[in-house]
């Protein structure tokens, strides 16, 4: 009895042992076969490096040609220039940072919009300011120097009449320019974010607050203003308490770039495994609930030249010619 259970037990483990390994070897033989590439993004913990971390985490799990690994960087004024000169192969920018550099980096592409975050204008409900223009002689939160937020914000204000001498200016980071809001020590606020934004959202439940809206004939001359295309957007209706109306405003595009000689299969692939995979990236961030895919994915570019990996995948599915 002995023996048999013993052999029935060297049996169980060759058993196992062979099942194992061969899915192992399965597993090994995938990871050899797929090309590793870096995704270029911002630094460690930022909101810009845990979305190319969900990116990356659902091109791996949805495709076997490559593997997607973030890359921290000091961000996206950098990352133009680690793709121009291929020593990363993607990455993520904001479209104000790439119509700026455009001049300087020609092997460059752009792959598509990943996410278009509305322009939030939050201003202090209490002090009577009903439109932009009503900014003149309030204290004002632009953005700490650096962002790309802060040349938006100055632009914008500019594109409705008002210099830097009408309005008194704060360039503190967004999470602190809400705390500032919320204490009096500012009037308005300028932030970029998908709708319901978390530190807004907690601010409304204890300030009363106003969204001005960004619309017609000085919204048009904003996008002129500004070497790239804005996308016009709304700020859902019940998003914050209070803000019972629906918000029209703008949003600059974050775009994934590409070198342009990265290979054409490679790209295709990463394409169709984010946008086949809409669902998936929505469960694992709420920033990502609202893509769609339309001609918004290549909104606001204006001379950036599509990849053909990226051109392939939305050829195949009928939103380009």
């Amino acid at each position: 009895m002995i023996k048999k259970a013993n052999i029935l037990i060297v049996l169980l483990l060759v058993l196992s042992l062979c099942l194992f390994g061969c899915g192992s070897k399965d597993v090994a033989d995938k990871t050899e076969k797929a090309v590793n590439l870096a995704l270029g993004t911002s630094g460690s913990g930022s909101g810009v490096y845990i979305l190319g971390g969900v990116l990356c985490d659902v091109v791996n799990k949805n495709q076997e040609a490559l593997i997607v690994s973030p890359q921290v960087t000091a961000g996206f004024e950098e990352n133009l220039g680690l793709v121009n000169d291929n020593k990363i192969a993607l990455a993520e920018v904001s479209t104000n940072n790439l119509a700026a550099g455009m001049d300087k980096f020609s092997n460059i592409t752009g792959v598509f919009n990943y996410t278009i975050p509305p322009l939030h204008l939050v201003v202090d409900g209490n002090k009577n300011i009903n439109s932009i223009e009503d900014l003149k002689g309030k204290k004002v939160n632009l953005g700490a120097p650096g962002q790309s937020t802060r040349k938006i914000s100055e632009m914008l204000l500019s594109s409705y009449g008002l210099t830097a001498d009408d309005y008194k200016i704060s360039s503190l980071p967004t999470g602190e320019s809400i705390e500032a809001l919320k204490d009096g020590q500012v009037d308005a606020i300028i932030v970029i974010a998908y709708a319901p934004m978390p530190g807004i959202a907690e601010l409304a439940l204890t300030k009363n607050i106003a969204i001005l809206p960004i619309e017609g004939s000085n919204a048009d001359k904003f996008n002129e203003a500004m070497s790239f295309s804005l996308v016009p957007s709304k700020i859902p209706a019940g998003s914050y308490k209070g803000i019972d109306q629906e918000i029209i405003t703008v949003s600059p595009p974050m775009t994934i770039i590409a070198n342009k000689d990265l290979d054409t299969e490679l790209v295709y692939q990463f394409t169709k495994a984010t946008w086949e995979n809409l669902d998936e990236l929505g469960e694992a961030n709420d920033s990502l609930k609202s893509l769609t895919l339309d001609k918004t994915v290549f909104s606001g570019w204006n001379n950036l030249p599509l990849h053909p990996g990226a051109e392939k995948y939305f050829k195949e599915v009928g939103i380009l010619d």
